[in-house]
């Protein structure tokens, strides 16, 4: 983890410096410096065709970062930010389970069903770099758009199971697999457990992230409301056995920032 953010420091700070000499021989109030707090919205989507990345839906997570930014001109300016990001999915029904995980003789490949909880936390530190344009809507308030590339650094990933089901061969749940060899009769089996899924990961995420917001002018600095969505580029598994996702997220955010 300091690996990744001395990295992502050292991406950033080369961009803050540019920025500082070239305020500095215009007007110093150019740039600008903030924090932010926010709500994240983010999904897996994609599949590949495999059950076990298939239908996932929207969880909730936090953000929070630094950003800095650079006005150009009356209208545009740059901004970049160094933004930890709690990202995943979460599947609450019938799904995919791995064989070989439930029963180690059945072949690789093999998948099983069974309906309980599950949770994909993936935790990110973000790099993102955006060009910005502004649009006063009076002396002390304006609205913007962004839009630009960024890169995201995987700090850890876990997978949440919970509830108990019987398994099934089939994901109509008609075939039961976890059957009593005496009586004959299917039982559940609890699936409660905490997975770390880093191995099965890729640790670089490079994606697109944009969105509006609105500035208002409050005391030394501004208050800055953001709604940003992102969506990476990159297939997260590392193993196509697990499948195949790509990750995106609506971030909605407070922020304030103040002349630097």
């Amino acid at each position: 983890m300091k690996k990744i953010i001395v990295t992502s420091l050292a991406l950033l700070c080369p961009i803050i410096m540019a920025m500082a000499q070239s305020s500095s021989d215009k007007d110093i109030s150019n740039l600008r410096v903030g924090a932010f707090v926010g709500l994240n919205m983010p999904k897996l989507t994609g599949g590949g065709g495999n059950p076990l990345s298939e239908n996932w839906s929207s969880r909730e997570g936090g953000a929070f970062g630094l950003t800095v930014s650079w006005n150009t001109g009356p209208h545009f300016a740059w901004r970049a930010d160094l933004l930890y990001s709690s990202e995943g999915g979460q599947r609450n029904k019938m799904q995919g389970i791995d064989g070989p995980s439930f029963n180690p003789q059945a072949p690789a490949g093999t998948y099983f069903y069974a309906n309980f909880k599950n949770q994909s936390i993936l935790n990110y530190l973000e790099v993102p770099i955006m060009g910005k344009y502004s649009i006063p809507l009076s002396k002390s308030s304006h609205f913007y758009m962004d839009f630009g590339p960024y890169i995201g650094f995987l700090l850890n990933a876990n997978q949440k199971t919970r509830g108990s089901s019987i398994i099934y061969a089939d994901p109509e749940g008609t075939q039961a697999v976890s059957v009593d060899p005496q009586t004959g009769q299917p039982f559940p089996v609890s699936l409660d457990a905490d997975t770390d899924i880093k191995d099965k990961i890729h640790t670089i995420n490079l994606g697109l992230t944009g969105g509006i917001g609105l500035t208002q002018k409050v005391g030394f600095g501004e208050l800055v409301l953001d709604l940003r969505g992102a969506y990476g580029l990159t297939n997260i598994q590392k193993y196509a056995e697990d499948g195949s996702n790509h990750i995106g997220n609506l971030l909605v955010s407070l922020g304030y920032s103040v002349p630097f």
